[in-house]
């Protein structure tokens, strides 16, 4: 009887325990690739118990060691050498005719999501990203990752509406990318040399508050033609006074911008919403000066 009784206990806690246990459950019921186990005859065959998750056993050593690697680079932040290294995981099963573990796949889609400022990256990782979503299971930590990450590529122009159904894609990023948000943009306004006036505060001010929007106008577009996120524009100013030549007591200030030689869009965009707005500022006081407005 003690003979008995010490088989069965050794029978319940053996986790390689086949289908063909009398205790074993229905093939409909078995835990299928990431899902939960007690041991391997809950899994699903070819599927082992590991680490209460059901898993495949029939592994490409060299695939899963190139995945290590695209691990460690992406970590480093080499991210060119991490998708070329996941890339050698999928030719590495590809040669050794077994079928990619999903799990090499979600951090492949990882690495090319992490290096999204290349388009092609971005728009190959949120397809490989819907293939994770559609292997995994629902409640699995390898999706929740895969929905935050493809969630990231929002930015690059990711349409929600193709993760819809069980189907990928033909493309994802169909909405163009986002703008960039100009919340934290500041302008500055430097002068070289400084002006001694009193006067020259105006300016300054004048530029910052009242002019903010359109400047910002002018680097938003700035920032989608050039991808660059300082804009500056150098003016040339002179403020001074001009005596008549018939008249010695007779004459007026005058303010006068230096014209561009060749001015860019964006600089043309930044000289037609300043140069108005000193000009009425009507300084009356001796200015000769670099006046550098910068937004960034």
């Amino acid at each position: 009887m003690k003979a008995l009784l010490t088989l069965a206990v050794l029978v319940a806690c053996d986790s390689k325990a086949t289908t063909s246990d009398p205790g074993g459950a229905r093939a409909e019921q078995k835990s299928k690739e990431y899902e939960s186990c007690g041991a391997s005859m809950h899994c699903q065959d070819d599927l082992r118990c590991l680490e209460h998750s059901c898993r495949r056993s029939n592994r490409s050593a060299v695939g899963d060691y190139n995945a290590a690697l695209g691990a460690q680079l992406k970590t480093r932040g080499d991210l060119e050498a991490a998708v070329a290294a996941y890339g050698a995981a999928l030719r590495s099963y590809e040669t050794d005719k077994l079928a990619l573990p999903p799990d090499i796949d979600c951090a492949y889609g990882a690495a090319l999501a992490a290096a999204k400022t290349t388009e092609k990256h971005a728009e190959l990782g949120a397809r490989v990203l819907h293939r994770c979503v559609l292997a995994v299971p629902a409640g699995s930590a390898l999706r929740s990752v895969a929905l935050a990450q493809l969630a990231a590529l929002t930015d690059n122009g990711l349409e929600p509406e193709t993760l819809r159904g069980a189907k990928l894609a033909d493309r994802y990023l169909t909405r163009g990318p986002a703008g960039p948000s100009t919340d934290k943009l500041a302008i500055t306004v430097t002068a070289t040399p400084l002006p001694t006036g009193k006067s020259w505060a105006k300016v300054p001010e004048k530029i910052i508050g009242e002019l903010k929007q359109p400047l910002i106008a002018c680097w938003t577009a700035h920032n989608a033609a050039t991808k660059q996120t300082e804009l500056t524009v150098t003016l040339a100013l002179k403020v001074g006074f001009a005596t008549s030549s018939e008249y010695e007591d007779e004459g007026g200030w005058y303010t006068k911008i230096e014209p561009a030689t060749s001015a860019t869009e964006a600089e043309t965009c930044v000289r037609a919403a300043v140069e108005p707005a000193i000009k009425a500022l009507k300084l009356a006081e001796t200015v000769a000066s670099k006046v550098a407005i910068t937004i960034k």
